[in-house]
């Protein structure tokens, strides 16, 4: 896996088109049957898996249909703090 720290935004976009476009064909389905799965218009799909761009709840809802919503738990995760000094600043 690469390191986070070299990735840029783009090429994250870059890798996040290429996993739903692999995540869906590795299902067998076409982009017009996860758009149907997402309730999404196969323009969106079209979008997300050439580009990697597109709209958080659309990319959410991408997610729920191929089964990948718990990919986001990290991102939702509170940050923990790293530091008694930390703790202490957020308990005021």
């Amino acid at each position: 896996m690469m390191d986070s720290i070299l990735l840029a935004p783009g090429d994250v976009e870059r890798l996040l088109a290429q996993r739903i476009r692999a995540a869906r064909r590795g299902r067998g389905w076409t982009q017009q049957e996860l758009a149907s799965r997402a309730g999404l218009g196969i323009a969106t799909i079209a979008r997300l898996e050439s580009k990697g761009r597109g709209q958080i709840a659309s990319l959410v809802r991408v997610a729920g249909a191929l089964g990948r919503l718990r990919d986001f738990e990290s991102l939702l995760d509170a940050d923990v703090p790293t530091s008694l000094d930390e703790l202490r600043r957020r308990a005021k």
